[in-house]
């Protein structure tokens, strides 16, 4: 406050004044005093401490930043300075405590409680310490007794000067700002407040009111019409009616101010008292009624709108369609994080806090943070009732009250945007997948499509046989389907068959999981790969109507040795696109076929299991051509098929060979100890080896692909011989190559 400030500041300058005048007036006083008495006193002493007294005393005036230190610093001087002048009469004069009782009235004029106090302490104690060395401090010759009796008068008075003073400063301050705090109120307060006069004259007027009239000082609209500072006919209209009633009018005012839509709470009340006078207060309400607009058009938005503070947490007022986006209610106070904590992984989240704390730091170019924003597309999945939703998720930041930063969040539901987009690329990747069947199913010699038809309903119906055999546990039954998944995905992918192939194998990769699960399968996923098995089953019945519209469609001319070509064909198709897949030169001899044997033996199952051993050549045996060479082989390896009935006419044998690597024993030992499927004696056991090697799930391949990788190949080559009760043996050398003997009984 102005007077208040202008009050303590002549304090200070009575202060400063009082010690100059209390120094010259002490110096004055010893020197006339050193004259008169026989006193023996050198003046020039006391003329060099009075200037240095004086010096010290102006600095502390000039240069004191916090003038309420002068409450000790300047009587603290003074002290020191009569103190050396006593010392120089030797004690000779007996009125120094009245002179540090004045001292304290000095310090007392500083208005500074704490300040005195603390001098009065200090002097007091300077006082004892003096009486305790024997210094007179109470002139020469005068009794100890009367001295401490005068030293606790002193005391006493120099409290009292303080308690007097204090109570005098609080008062004075009180009646000033009583004085003031009305004008105080009107200069500061946003309000239009104004008191009149029975002739509707200003007494008073609030700054606000007096800008209203274009006035930039309210004194000077003092006794001016109150209606003057009114613009426009509207206000003075609303005015007249309030001048009118007066005591205990109330009402609301709506107008238009420089093209702005204004609103007022207006009242006024006639003060009791002589002096009398009424008080009419306007409250502007403008910015409360355009909250309650925005409110109303943030509340119909189908958006969200809402702030977040540093710590991510919703602020009060949010837009009411928030909550049935999050199918949540109450979310003032919540952490925006967690409601959608189950929607992303934990590194996402790390992500989506730290691009919050960049947008906080503001620091940061905005188009930068708008093209990384993490939640441009946020898949919401809510965790009780399972719904899910898709967010677009935009940020801006805002700085409100005191400095504070928070994060404007506009959350857009674009769910049905993103279904259309998902169903209009699955169409299209439907149309294109087609085209492309229509396109590979030309390329397919008819004979052999047919065969692969029978073969894929064959591996269809045994699924449909796992299925409802209950004997089986659930990891039995999922190796028997992954077996006829992979044959049927083996057989699509030599034909050339990509769309179907890539089809198949996702189905067997969903398999493989589910047998990697430890413990109980949920019946929820079994369900599923129910359904996904469903849905290849009735695929492959299209391929027969497209082949139908084919016109160069012709079928076998039903030559007995029309089987075998087919099954060299297969075989041949099989080793070529391995070979391509793997960067591998194969070739495949298969001169040596009794075509006996094929019309004898169980076609089908002979060549998934041929076709099943070339793949595990491509991939495992056969040489890559660079090795070949520089183990002085022919860059092309060398695949042999002989199939013959046996002398006795009662099995097929069929020996295949090829010239490759042979088993890699070491690394079979290695992966087997790794999956625990071998103990560490059992690595040299060779016998125990390749057991290992026809389990279902092993692999000695890095990587998965098409052809090898998820250990199912060898474990379906055992698997089909042990149905149609064959046996198997294998011969490997190091180097040289791996040679299988099978033996197929021929059932009569």
């Amino acid at each position: 406050m102005a007077v208040q400030k202008s009050g303590n500041l002549r304090s200070i300058k009575i202060g400063n004044t009082a010690s100059l005048v209390m120094v010259l007036f002490l110096s004055a006083a010893f020197i006339i005093e050193t004259m008169i008495s026989d006193i023996t006193a050198n003046l020039n002493y006391a003329y060099l401490f009075l200037f240095i007294t004086l010096i010290i005393l102006i600095s502390f005036f000039r240069t004191a930043h916090n003038n309420y230190k002068l409450a000790f610093n300047v009587p603290f001087v003074i002290l020191i300075y009569y103190t050396v002048l006593m010392f120089l009469c030797e004690w000779q004069m007996n009125h120094y405590l009245l002179i540090c009782l004045s001292i304290c009235a000095i310090s007392c004029i500083y208005s500074h409680f704490t300040k005195t106090l603390t001098f009065i302490v200090f002097q007091n104690a300077f006082i004892g310490v003096m009486l305790l060395f024997g210094i007179a401090v109470g002139g020469q010759n005068t009794p100890l007794l009367i001295v401490i009796i005068n030293w606790v008068i002193s005391l006493f008075a120099s409290i009292i000067i303080l308690i007097l003073t204090r109570a005098a400063t609080t008062f004075l301050n009180r009646a000033l700002e009583h004085q003031q705090s009305f004008m105080d109120l009107l200069y500061s307060t946003e309000n239009y407040v104004a008191m009149i006069d029975e002739r509707n004259e200003i007494i008073y007027a609030s700054k606000t009111l007096a800008n209203l009239g274009n006035v930039a000082d309210p004194i000077m609209v003092q006794g001016r019409p109150i209606l003057d500072l009114f613009p426009g006919r509207t206000l003075k209209i609303y005015a007249g009616k309030l001048l009118k009633e007066k005591d205990g009018y109330s009402a609301d005012w709506e107008f238009s101010l420089n093209g702005q839509k204004r609103y007022f709470k207006a009242a006024s009340h006639i003060l009791a008292g002589a002096g009398g006078g009424t008080l009419i207060n306007m409250y502007d309400m403008t910015h409360l009624a355009e909250r309650d607009e925005i409110a109303v058009m943030k509340d119909s938005m189908q958006i969200g709108l809402f702030f977040i503070d540093k710590n991510f947490v919703i602020q009060d007022h949010y837009s009411r369609y928030l909550e049935s986006m999050f199918i949540e209610s109450n979310l003032a106070g919540k952490v925006f994080t967690d409601l959608f904590a189950d929607s992303v992984s934990a590194p996402e989240m790390t992500a989506i806090k730290d691009y919050f704390k960049m947008l906080l730091e503001r620091t940061y170019d905005q188009e930068m943070l708008e093209e990384i924003n993490p939640l441009n597309e946020l898949h919401y999945r809510h965790k009780r009732t399972g719904e899910r939703k898709v967010f677009q998720c935009a940020f801006a930041t805002v700085e409100r009250g005191r400095n504070e930063i928070f994060i404007l969040v506009t959350v857009y539901d674009i769910t049905t945007r993103v279904e259309l987009q998902i169903r209009l690329a699955e169409e299209e990747t439907r149309r294109q997948e087609e085209t492309q069947a229509v396109f590979e199913l030309i390329q397919v010699q008819p004979d052999v499509f047919n065969d692969f038809m029978g073969d894929m309903e064959h591996e269809f119906q045994t699924i449909d046989i796992v299925h409802k055999d209950e004997s089986l546990s659930v990891h039995d039954a999922l190796v028997k389907i992954y077996q006829s998944i992979h044959a049927i995905k083996s057989n699509a992918v030599i034909l050339g068959l990509n769309v179907f192939g890539n089809k198949v194998h996702s189905l067997e990769s969903k398999i493989k999981k589910l047998r990697e699960k430890t413990g109980e399968i949920p019946f929820a996923d079994l369900l599923d790969l129910t359904m996904e098995i469903d849905k290849l089953s009735n695929e492959r019945e299209s391929f027969r109507d497209i082949i139908n519209k084919i016109e160069a469609y012709s079928r076998g001319s039903g030559d007995k040795t029309q089987n075998i070509k087919i099954l060299i064909d297969s075989l041949t198709k099989t080793a070529n696109r391995a070979a391509e897949d793997e960067e591998k030169l194969i070739k495949l001899v298969a001169s040596d076929i009794d075509i006996e044997a094929i019309e004898k033996g169980p076609r089908r199952v002979m060549k998934e299991i041929l076709m099943q051993l070339i793949r595990n050549s491509a991939v495992h045996g056969i040489e890559m051509p660079e090795v070949r060479k520089a183990k002085g082989k022919k860059e092309t390896g060398i695949i042999k098929l002989i199939i013959k009935i046996s002398d006795d006419k009662k099995s097929i044998q069929i020996k295949y060979y090829d010239d490759g690597n042979g088993l890699d024993y070491k690394k079979i030992a290695e992966r087997a100890i790794s999956k625990n499927m071998i103990k560490k004696e059992d690595e040299n056991n060779r016998d125990a080896l390749l057991k290992i090697i026809f389990m279902p799930g092993f692999s000695t391949a890095e990587t998965e692909g098409l052809h090898a990788g998820r250990g199912i190949g060898l474990n379906l080559v055992r698997d089909r011989i042990k149905e149609i009760n064959g046996t198997v043996k294998l011969h490997s050398e190091d180097g040289k190559g791996i040679i299988f003997y099978i033996s197929i009984p021929i059932s009569n």
